[in-house]
């Protein structure tokens, strides 16, 4: 039989610890901070891995047993082995060296607000005493690793090692991998190039990657001078401290001593593998080694080097989503796709209530098929103007409007080129054909034509955003292009037939690095208005249809629907001249869309049909302090969703022994609880014949449908020619 050695260089002094024993959760302060220098430095103190801290993981230490009744290993030992005595129970193994109790305090001492804390602080010891004294043979170090084996612990530290080959212990090392356990195993302390045995069979094929060989570096994460370096092992070899660490010590309930070595090393990274596995049930050894292998910090040659060989631990790293992140829907499993998918106005209120619910919870998938908590909520960006912006739509409609009255000549025909400028920087423009029968059309590019972008009586109607189908979305924003004719009947009838064009909606909000994202949007719409002496009375209907998106939504992978959304809206005006100069004016919009299913790759499963309701009131008044000038007092609610529920599908979880994903069914309504409440005060003044001067106001009660959300703003605009 050979001599196997501790691995381990010295034992310092003792430091007792007489602090009463408490058990707590709480994160290490203080002194029991300071005495964790190792546990501290790869990690474990971070919140994920401190999340995890080794529950429900058995750690084999095969070693020289264990001081059963100090006060770091209080509900910490799961039964016990002697390798000598053959007898089972924590009785069993008592420690007389130090060496096993120090290194089970580093792999799992508790977090109790004395001593220090282990790696995974709340991990179960199975003690497994290999060890006379300073010495043992092959024979002992198998039957203990065979022992372990049989009781199903999932990671198995061994500090210890030889100079040449066991066959006896690659034979009970064998049988441990075929079992699925997890062996860390001490490099090794004579500075050579390689591990020491056995460690060194890490490198070896039927290992399988189930076993890590682990050097010990300093504080300032420089190999050891006793450390046997990565050599050729070094494709399976991390380092870690391993110099000066304090552990618990068996002179005592309460004594703590510096030990060094690569003995001290190896539980620092078993312990992390039980932290992983805690994490994540379902992972394997040879995963839960790759995990700690690709995390670790390089260093020394860059990659994986004979010195260094994978790097230092890095337990919080290891807790990260490693590779491409994907996400799991009845298609399968596909990237986390990059592009947000965007919400307009009408349902995000809802959404943002689900939102906060945690309806749009779930997780995602790493390289490693774990799965990671995630709010989708982030994947959904609203597309929701401000107040400011607002204002900013409402004053230059409403300064273009009344330069217009101003600039347009009259005439029984005309035939007018309009370029202009659209907040995009795209140049825009329109003809406007009128004939003396009462015809009239007209077609635009770049903008809304002129007689679909009427108001119901000139400059009487209320602000942009309060009235009309389109302008309470972000569907015509961007319009591409219009058509429209119009004919006047006898009576003050008029009829109206039109459509537009909008495309690639999402890079007109800036959003140019998500190309893919884009939506379009096309309607076809007729009007009805009739003239009387002082009222007027409209009623439209259109129908749009809209691809990659659903009432202003822009749509992405992720929240994907399949085919074109389609909406009817029907709209009602009606509108009383109070004098020459003044007039109020009303209208009410409803709409409904079709239900759509989900496409693709997409967490929605589908979506029911939705209703939305909108009204504004508008007072104007002409000439008020100026001639030319003219006030807009409106108040109102942009269109709202009122019903509706979008159906999702999603990951919430995965099975704790399989890593399958669980799916869960969830139905976030779409009715906004609390409709926004909107006051507009516009006040505009010609000062010339290009040029105009604008004040406006703007409060909102509710806004966006969130309950007590607030929204003021203020502008001052001044317009001219050069």
């Amino acid at each position: 039989m050979k001599t196997i050695l501790l691995s381990m260089t010295a034992v310092a002094a003792f430091i007792p610890c007489g602090a009463a024993f408490a058990q707590t959760a709480a994160l290490p302060t203080g002194q029991e901070l300071a005495w964790s220098s190792a546990a501290s430095r790869v990690g474990a103190f971070k919140p994920r891995p401190w999340a995890a801290r080794g529950t429900n993981v058995t750690i084999a230490i095969i070693d020289s047993g264990i001081r059963r009744d100090h006060i770091d290993f209080a509900g910490a030992i799961t039964g016990g082995y002697n390798a000598f005595t053959n007898l089972t129970g924590t009785a069993a193994v008592n420690d007389t060296s130090g060496h096993g109790t120090h290194v089970a305090s580093l792999a799992a001492a508790r977090a109790n607000g004395v001593g220090m804390v282990g790696v995974a602080s709340n991990a179960r010891i199975l003690p497994v005493q290999v060890f006379q004294g300073s010495s043992t043979s092959d024979f002992y170090v198998a039957r203990g690793i065979n022992y372990a084996t049989s009781q199903r612990a999932f990671v198995m530290n061994l500090s210890l090692g030889g100079s040449t080959m066991s066959p006896t212990i690659r034979t009970a090392l064998q049988g441990a991998q075929a079992a699925g356990l997890l062996m860390v195993i001490a490099a090794g302390n004579e500075g050579l190039a390689n591990p020491s045995f056995p460690a060194r069979h890490a490198s070896e094929a039927w290992a399988k990657g189930q076993i890590i060989a682990v050097g010990a570096v300093d504080a300032n994460n420089v190999i050891a001078s006793f450390s046997n370096r990565a050599g050729d092992a070094r494709n399976f070899y991390l380092v870690a401290p391993g110099v000066n660490l304090i552990g618990a010590f068996p002179s005592a309930p309460n004594a703590y001593a510096y030990m060094s070595g690569t003995s001290m090393a190896s539980p620092v990274v078993a312990g992390a593998a039980a932290v992983v596995k805690s994490a994540w049930p379902y992972l394997t050894a040879p995963k839960v080694a790759e995990v700690l292998f690709v995390t670790a910090t390089d260093l020394g040659a860059k990659g994986i080097d004979p010195i260094y060989g994978r790097g230092l631990l890095n337990l919080e790293r290891a807790l990260m989503p490693v590779g491409t992140v994907t996400t799991v829907s009845s298609a399968g499993t596909t990237p986390l796709a990059l592009a947000p998918s965007t919400s307009g106005a009408v349902a995000i209120g809802a959404k943002s209530l689900a939102g906060e619910g945690g309806a749009f919870e779930g997780v995602v998938f790493d390289a490693f098929g774990r799965d990671f908590a995630y709010d989708f909520a982030t994947k959904a960006q609203d597309l929701r103007p401000d107040s400011v912006s607002i204002l900013a739509t409402t004053l230059t409609n409403r300064m273009q409007a009344t330069l217009a009255s101003v600039a347009t000549p009259g005439g029984t025909l005309s035939l007018m080129a309009a370029p202009a400028q659209t907040a995009g920087g795209d140049t825009s423009g329109g003809l406007h054909f009128a004939g003396n029968q009462g015809q009239s059309w007209a077609v635009a590019i770049g903008q809304a034509s002129p007689i679909l972008g009427a108001s119901l009586t000139a400059g009487t109607a209320p602000s942009g955003r309060l009235l009309g189908f389109a302008d309470h979305t972000a569907l015509f924003e961007g319009v591409t292009a219009s058509v429209a004719s119009q004919q006047t009947l006898d009576n003050g009838v008029s009829l109206t037939f039109g459509a537009r064009l909008q495309g690639e909606h999402y890079k007109r909000r800036g959003l140019n690095w998500t190309p893919n994202a884009t939506s379009q949007a096309s309607s076809v719409e007729a009007a009805l208005s009739r003239q009387f002496d002082r009222l007027s009375l409209g009623a439209s209907v259109v129908a749009i249809q809209e691809t990659q998106g659903r009432l202003g939504d822009v749509d992405s992978e992720l929240f994907g629907l399949s085919g074109p959304a389609r909406t009817f809206a029907i709209q009602t005006d009606v509108a009383w001249a109070l004098s020459d100069k003044a007039s109020l004016s009303a209208r009410m919009t409803h709409s409904q869309t079709a239900s759509q299913l989900g496409a693709g790759a997409s967490l929605v499963s589908s979506i029911s049909a939705t209703q939305a309701t909108a009204y504004a009131i508008n007072f104007a008044q002409r000439d008020l302090l100026a001639k030319g000038d003219q006030l807009d007092l409106a108040i109102g609610t942009p269109l709202t969703s009122r019903s509706g529920v979008m159906n999702l599908l999603l990951a919430t979880g995965a099975d704790s022994e399989t890593g399958a994903p669980i799916m869960t069914r969830r139905g976030v309504s779409l009715a906004s609880k609390t409709p926004e409440q909107r006051f507009e005060a516009v006040y505009t003044r010609i000062l010339s014949q290009d040029s105009a001067l604008a004040f406006a106001i703007m409060a909102r009660q509710d806004a966006d449908g969130i309950a007590g959300k607030e929204d003021q703003a203020m502008m001052v605009r001044y317009q001219t020619s050069f």
